[in-house]
């Protein structure tokens, strides 16, 4: 088959037509593209992380899966092979990498997030009991500190690397130098970063909201059995419920009804497609989660976010995905652990999923950027998303430089068009009492 290709804007012309054959396996020309797609996204894509390398092998499942190859590869065949049913482990080994090596570097990448959380909750622990000792006249008001072990003001690792310098949570250069000041709200962010890609959070929103959610579920699938059924990750991650349920694809031992599925045997990380529908922007949750509980709180959902992609490929496989058990599992510690209420109720959950829904009004002008979309480096403006979020989230709540225009995500939505649809958005809920006001400076960037 043919599929239309864009003119470039460069000295070679691509045909306008190549032809596009599928290949059922890996082989020869799979582990080629690979390496040669790899080259050329390391030397062409500037991240502010510390895990650019890893990172970028998240891109190549996709593009291996569409036949979106390197440049060099692309303009000397009019033939392009494309893969469907290539996983993330597939790239690890035609990198010549050993899959359990590279799935140990991304579980640690979660595990230090997940021991960052218990450490904030340690740090708030040990404040409450020296603050209940200076009110009961034990301790002196001076001597209100932790012990610095138990320190959160930096979002870090424990371990030091090679240089002596901790790695920031994620590789998220961005983080480093973001100081925690109120613990709490970032436990705030880390849980409704666990509850926006929930189906059933979603279908909460849909009911209150009178809006259509797209909705998934993160599963272990059988790779040799989804193979034989014809089942590819693709059509998994865009099948209608109406063809093929989950209960279907669990007796046929496609999917594990196990809520802990070990990669050795035979099963990778999938998601499983419950409802069409628009996602939610993750840039628009990033904001709506900075404007109702502050930045802190943003950075608690952007690391639970980070887990999500870090999560799509590790030994053990989390029915859910670790996000999700992580990031709503703080509401339940902190309750357990302080015996009173949770201060982020469910209407605040619901209202970010609102005010971060993509809907077919607004589908061209809510980017959803990934991790890697996070932290890339826009070229003319020096820029990353996340630096160019929190520039409009302090403009609108303080006044003072707005960000410059860029584009952002995969989509390259310029970020002016974005603000501007997603303020029209949140004044919705502002009319109705619902989020609290903020002011917009004279001389705003709206378009």
């Amino acid at each position: 088959m043919s599929r239309k290709r864009k003119k470039k804007n460069n000295d070679y012309q691509e045909p306008r037509f190549k032809s596009f054959i599928a290949k059922d396996k890996p082989d020869d020309f799979f582990k080629r593209a690979i390496n040669l797609t790899t080259e050329e996204l390391i030397k062409n894509v500037d991240l502010a992380s510390t895990k650019k390398e890893l990172l970028l092998m998240q891109s190549l499942q996709g593009r291996a899966m569409q036949g979106a190859w390197a440049y060099s590869l692309r303009k000397n065949t009019d033939t392009i092979y494309y893969y469907p049913n290539t996983t993330n482990e597939d790239i690890f080994q035609a990198l010549d990498l050993h899959v359990g090596a590279v799935h140990k570097d991304r579980q640690k990448i979660i595990t230090d997030i997940s021991t960052y959380i218990k450490k904030v909750f340690t740090y708030m622990k040990e404040t409450r009991k020296l603050e209940d000792k200076v009110l009961n006249g034990i301790t002196d008001p001076g001597k209100l500190f932790c012990d610095p072990k138990k320190h959160c003001a930096k979002m870090v690792t424990n371990q030091r690397g090679i240089n002596g310098e901790r790695d920031p949570l994620g590789g998220i250069k961005f983080l480093e130098y973001t100081l925690i000041n109120k613990p709490l709200d970032f436990l705030i962010g880390a849980y409704i970063g666990g509850c926006i890609d929930s189906a059933e959070w979603r279908a909460r929103t849909e009911d209150k909201y009178k809006i259509k959610l797209h909705q998934g579920v993160c599963m272990p699938v059988h790779v040799e059995r989804a193979r034989k059924k014809g089942y590819t990750p693709s059509d998994l991650a865009n099948m209608d419920a109406k063809s093929v349920s989950l209960e279907q694809l669990e007796n046929e031992n496609i999917v594990s009804k196990a809520y802990k599925t070990l990669y050795s045997s035979g099963y990778v990380s999938g998601f499983i497609q419950l409802q069409k529908g628009y996602g939610v922007s993750d840039d628009a949750a990033f904001i709506s989660t900075a404007l109702l509980f502050g930045l802190e709180a943003a950075c608690g959902l952007l690391l639970i976010d980070a887990i999500d992609t870090w999560d799509k490929s590790t030994a053990m496989i989390i029915r859910d995905g670790q996000d999700e058990v992580i990031g709503q599992g703080v509401k339940k510690t902190y309750e357990d652990t302080f015996k009173e209420p949770f201060p982020c109720t469910e209407d605040d959950v619901m209202k970010v999923i609102y005010l971060s829904a993509i809907n077919s009004e607004n589908h061209r002008r809510f980017p959803s950027s990934s991790q890697r979309r996070f932290v890339q480096i826009d070229k003319t403006t020096g820029l990353h998303a996340i630096e160019s979020h929190v520039l409009w989230i302090k403009s609108v709540k303080e006044g003072g430089f707005a960000p410059p225009a860029m584009d952002i995500a995969f989509k390259q939505v310029p970020n002016t068009r974005f603000y501007s649809a997603f303020k029209q958005r949140y004044d919705v809920l502002l009319e109705q009492g619902e989020v609290p006001p903020y002011v917009l400076p004279p001389n705003g960037n709206e378009t």
